[in-house]
């Protein structure tokens, strides 16, 4: 029984051995063909890009921008950030040219613009002082901008030095360190001839479109509180979006010189029991009849 069990095993064995060198062969066969295929796709590869011919090098954008100056707004309470004032990352070069729309234009990401208080003007000197130590508690050395304006003025534009992204780096570093949060900034001000404090403001580079998306939200926003009297509204000029509590209601959009739309959210209108056709009625009046930013 030993011997039959043995001569079992045997058998066995060299079966299965046939079988495992039959498979093994098969694989390299296999594995053979792939490598085969694999080569001749890369030639086949290699003779495409040969005959392809090298691509271009693309052409520099062309460069400049506006550097046209105008009244700077104050920041909207509630955090109004660089990125969104600028209406892009700071760190992206100004592109403008001769086709671009003045209305459209890229705001410049490397300029800021100081107002002072009810047109008050200053010397540029005590500006400059001013502006020194801000810049300083920012840890922006005074090295890294220059002051534009004239000896006395009511307005000045700060132009930060080095390359685009550089200078824009800069510039949002100073502006946000005025911000304090919750809606506080720091206390901007400067002395006039007679020792007497002058509050001014700074705010980024803006384009004409949206100058006038702030202005037309600031109006929806006073027709909101007429519809709904007992509803505290939160405008956020950078967006042009009228908040109530902590959803939208409404934004608007600006389409072109001299149009714009309202955008709803639905579900919040209905539950402050806001009629839309009313609202849009007068802020279309307010937009053809022509006031103020419309």
């Amino acid at each position: 029984m030993a011997k039959k069990n043995q001569d079992f095993e045997n058998e066995i064995k060299q079966v299965v051995g046939m079988h495992v060198k039959a498979e093994v062969e098969r694989l390299e066969k296999k594995v053979d063909s792939g490598f085969a295929e694999i080569k001749d796709a890369i030639e086949g590869l290699k003779k495409t890009m040969v005959s392809q011919p090298a691509p271009s090098a693309p052409a520099p954008a062309p460069s400049g921008g506006s550097s046209e100056v105008h009244p700077g707004l104050r920041p909207t309470p509630g955090g109004l950030s660089f990125a969104e004032a600028v209406g892009a990352p700071g760190q992206q070069p100004v592109v403008n040219d001769v086709t671009t729309p003045s209305f459209f234009r890229r705001p410049n990401p490397t300029k800021l613009f100081c107002n002072l208080h009810d047109r008050a003007k200053v010397s540029k000197n005590k500006f400059v002082a001013a502006i020194s130590v801000l810049a300083l508690e920012a840890n922006v050395d005074d090295s890294h901008f220059s002051v534009v304006g004239d000896a006395l003025d009511n307005r000045f534009e700060l132009q930060f030095c080095g390359d685009g992204r550089v200078a824009s780096l800069r510039a949002m570093q100073f502006y946000e360190s005025l911000q304090l949060g919750r809606g506080q900034w720091k206390k901007q001000v400067v002395e006039n001839d007679q020792g007497i404090e002058i509050k001014f403001y700074v705010a980024p580079d803006k384009n004409p479109c949206q100058m006038r998306r702030e202005i037309l939200s600031k109006h929806v926003k006073n027709i909101l509180l007429s519809n709904a009297v007992d509803k505290k509204f939160f405008l956020k000029k950078a967006t042009g979006s009228i908040y109530e509590g902590k959803r939208v209601v409404c934004s608007v959009i600006v389409t072109g010189p001299e149009t714009a739309r309202l955008d709803w959210c639905h579900p919040k209108r209905i539950e402050l029991c806001i009629e839309q056709a009313p609202v849009e009625q007068e802020f279309s009046n307010y937009v053809v009849s022509g006031g103020p930013g419309s």
